[in-house]
């Protein structure tokens, strides 16, 4: 504003034009109107018309990277010496060709730069190296809009198409337009101007568009331990083997929760299932309760982990183990807010994805393990290098949460436990705040486990085609009146024999078993046998039918994993016994391979097994 109250110029004060007569200093500048009138205001009052032409340019938009520091300082130098040309009182034009020989210009440019810095001032921006603008598009209106075409409608598609199918297709187009082909160069140069989010996302999926957009916003955080708690599941990089055989069983699936405020690991829990509400619900529990008495029973008493509490806020992405209605119902019994991430952005839960990270990149450093991918796998073989049952990988995974909790994280600059412990010590708390709140650990897990629906009636509760009833259900029955009432019937899937039932009276649980005593089963071999039950008459689709069909499959799998156990041991056996013979020209039978060797029928008469009621999951 300082650059256009000059003498002379005019300006708007009180809706009235004025002209500048005098500057008074900071605070008054002296107007006159066309009448003659004089008045002294405050610089700050003074408006200007619209038609006055704007005498300060916009500042100049330099790289500056572009520029050397080199570069700078001659710029300065330029600068320096044009401001003291201007500021002198009598120049003469001896002056100004002196000042146009350092500079390297002509006289009259020096007089240009000299009006212009009298009238708006120069930067030293100005006094730059001029660097060569882009060349400008030499491709005619047509080609452009083939080559633009050609990019939307070929190029960005998921089927990747190259750059080379791409200068084909817009060949063939400009042909059957009539017009010449352009270089693949000049393609490649419209490829590259393109915005890149945007082809990345056409071509290979919001996954990699997320990976070049740009990260705004940041995490809100968490004020005191417990008040945000991050939860999410992922398949571990490791394969696992039974505890009795040492057989490989398949690859587990691991369940972690984090404090956002400490990154505090609170809890964990490894189960040979896929993510589902019995690995939420687990590790819920494990994360919310003292882990003194679990830590005891594994021989894991030099683990330090004081951690217990209840979350205010319970984070986790859309996945249907987190939504599921038995851990709705959970966070609603427990007062724990829900807060659930938007699909397709992992990095609002940064904290959780980073120590899924960090816990998988030490999981690889065990035998067996299977990487995150087959190109990071190399030549591993995680089935012959596994030797870690599901125990053993839990007691794995304590160490190094113990591990974790205890070392400098880099986000907080502190160790997380430190973190947690200390918010705890501040004096300004109360005796109440000192301690989390414990909650029961009778009745912890029942409150996340799936329920159902169901009606009290004579014959107890029908759950999955088969009648629970018990003594304990007498009470809810006199009350009950012959009303029909639904009750909330809470099961585990991993085991059917027993279901709770929560009375309305106290809201306690009541466990009621099997109303005919029964062989134990999980809830997938109900699914199994009531599949295969669809098939039968009616008058065959009864509960003892079910049952049956439970044990036939049992005994089918049963002999089918002795088989392949029995057929695996003879291979061993005839491989180490042809490695052991010797090889000569007359002794074909050495030189067999062992694919060639003569196995066991599987088919040869096995021994009755025993089928146990229930079957531990690694056993199988």
């Amino acid at each position: 504003m300082s650059s256009r109250i000059r003498v002379g110029n005019l300006v708007e004060y009180a809706g009235s034009p004025w002209r500048v007569l005098r500057v008074l200093g900071i605070e008054a500048v002296l107007l006159r109107s066309d009448t003659g009138s004089e008045v002294s205001v405050d610089p700050l009052a003074i408006r200007f018309p619209e038609t006055c032409p704007a005498v300060a340019p916009p500042l100049l938009v330099t790289d500056e990277l572009a520029y050397s520091e080199g570069d700078w300082i001659e710029a300065t130098r330029r600068h320096d010496l044009v401001t003291a040309l201007a500021g002198k009182p009598s120049r003469t034009s001896a002056d100004v060709a002196t000042a146009a020989v350092s500079l390297g210009v002509t006289p009259r440019h020096v007089w240009g730069l000299l009006r212009r810095s009298r009238m708006h001032g120069l930067e030293s921006a100005a006094f730059l190296p001029s660097h060569r603008a882009p060349r400008a598009k030499r491709l005619c209106m047509g080609i452009e809009t083939i080559i633009r075409q050609s990019i939307d409608q070929h190029y960005a598609k998921p089927g990747r198409p190259g750059l080379q199918s791409l200068v084909r297709e817009v060949a063939g187009r400009c042909t059957a337009a009539a017009l010449p082909s352009p270089s693949a160069k000049a393609v490649k140069a419209r490829v590259r101007a393109r915005d890149q989010v945007w082809l990345a996302r056409r071509r290979e999926g919001s996954g990699k568009a997320r990976s070049l957009a740009l990260l705004t916003g940041a995490h809100p955080g968490a004020a005191a331990p417990w008040e945000r708690v991050q939860i999410d599941s992922t398949p571990c990089d490791i394969r696992l083997v039974a505890e009795t055989q040492r057989t490989v069983i398949g690859r587990p699936t691991i369940t972690f929760a984090i404090d956002i405020y400490s990154r505090t690991v609170l809890g964990f829990s490894v189960s040979l299932q896929s993510a589902s509400t019995i690995t939420v619900a687990t590790c819920l529990a494990y994360a919310c309760l003292p882990k003194r008495d679990w830590l005891a029973q594994r021989d894991l008493t030099s683990v330090h982990w004081p951690v217990w509490g209840k979350p205010l806020i319970l984070e986790f992405d859309q996945g249907p183990e987190n939504e599921a209605k038995g851990i709705q119902r959970g966070l609603r019994l427990h007062g724990i807010r829900s807060k659930v991430r938007q699909k397709g952005h992992p990095e609002h839960h940064g904290t959780i994805e980073r120590l899924i990270g960090t816990m998988m990149r030490r999981i690889h450093e065990r035998r067996g393990t299977t990487f995150s991918s087959i190109n990071e796998r190399g030549d591993a073989e995680p089935d012959r290098l596994a030797c870690l049952s599901l125990p053993e990988l839990e007691q794995v995974v304590v160490l190094e949460i113990d591990h974790y909790n205890h070392s400098t994280h880099d986000g907080i600059g502190d160790r997380p436990l430190d973190r947690y412990l200390a918010w705890y010590l501040r004096p300004d708390l109360s005796d109440d705040q000192r301690i989390p709140p414990l909650l029961p650990a009778e009745r912890l897990l029942l409150d996340f486990l799936p329920y159902e629906r169901r009606r009290l009636v004579r014959t107890g509760f029908r759950l999955f085609r088969v009648d629970y009833s018990a003594r304990d259900l007498l009470g809810m029955w006199k009350r009950q009146n012959q009303k029909k009432i639904e009750r909330v019937v809470v099961y585990d899937p991993r085991s059917l024999a027993i279901v709770w039932v929560v009375d309305d009276a106290d809201g306690e649980y009541v466990s009621v078993p099997y109303r005919v005593p029964r062989a134990d089963m999980t809830l997938a071999e109900s699914v199994a046998a009531r599949r295969k039950l669809q098939a039968l008459k009616a008058e065959d689709r009864t509960e003892t039918r079910l049952f049956e069909a439970v044990s036939q499959v049992r005994a089918v799998e049963e002999r089918g994993r002795t088989a392949t156990s029995r057929m695996k041991a003879e291979r061993s056996r005839q491989a180490r016994r042809a490695a052991a013979a010797p090889v000569s020209g007359d002794d074909v039978t050495a030189t067999r391979t062992t694919a060639e060797l003569p196995l066991p029928s599987p088919r040869a008469p096995m021994p009755p097994a025993t089928i146990e009621p229930f079957a531990d999951v690694e056993d199988l």
